[in-house]
Parts: C-alpha cells; structure tokens; sequence
C-alpha cells in the first residue's frame, strides 16, 4: 500500500470529494435541463445546494478528517465558503451563458474547475484551518 503524507491524502481526499460534488451538480443540471425544461442557470442554482450536501458531508468526513481532535469542520464557516463559491459559480455561469456560444454543459464544466480552485484555497486557510 501507499503511504501518503497526511497534505497529499487531503489533497487526492479533497479533489475526489470535489469531483463527486462537481459530478453530482453537473448531472443534477443535465437532468433538470434535459427531463423536465428548466433553464440552465435555474438548474445551476438547483443542483448548487444539492451539490453542498455531497460537498459538506465529503469533506467533513474525509478531506479535513484529521480536524476532529482540534477545531471542528465548521458548518457556518463552510457554508459561507460554499456560499460564496455558489455565488461566484453562478456569476460565472451567467456571464458565459449571455456572453459566449459556448454549450451549456462546457460552461458548466469551465466554471465548476474555476470555482473548484476558489473554494480549495478558502476552504485550507480560512474554514477549515
């Protein structure tokens, strides 16, 4: 077996967590858009807090595991950084969808990575320290 540093296991923890939430909110949009009309950007705001569940409990209990002796995974603090993150992935979303020709799950992917990124670095250094 490999023996990860505890940085790298919360890193491949918190990638694969984001990739389940990331995945879950992509499917939860092609479905509302495909299955039952709604438009994209109302889908996005849908699947955003279905997406929070998977996130929270993902991170909660694999990511930043390691917080359990010391400060716990702050639900507020989370909330304000998925919070956030919503806001800035529906921005983006709008912005792509009334400014560009791109398809609508191609945008959704380009701002799921960028929020992706945004989120990671507010999670590590503020909500879950």
């Amino acid at each position: 077996m490999i023996n990860l540093s505890r940085k790298s296991q919360q890193v491949l923890f918190f990638a694969g967590v984001g990739a389940g939430a990331a995945l879950t909110h992509l499917l939860v949009v092609l479905n509302l858009v495909n299955h039952f009309a709604i438009e994209p950007l109302l889908a996005n705001l849908i699947a955003f807090f279905i997406a929070f569940n998977v996130s929270y409990l993902g991170h909660r209990y694999l990511s930043f595991s390691h917080l359990e002796n010391k400060k716990q995974l702050s639900l507020p603090h989370f909330f304000l950084v998925a919070s956030s993150a919503g806001a800035l992935n529906e921005l983006l979303y709008f912005l792509l969808l009334k400014y560009s020709s791109v398809h609508y799950l191609l945008a959704l992917v380009v701002v799921l990575g960028l929020v992706a990124i945004y989120s990671f670095l507010l999670s590590r250094f503020w909500a879950c320290r």
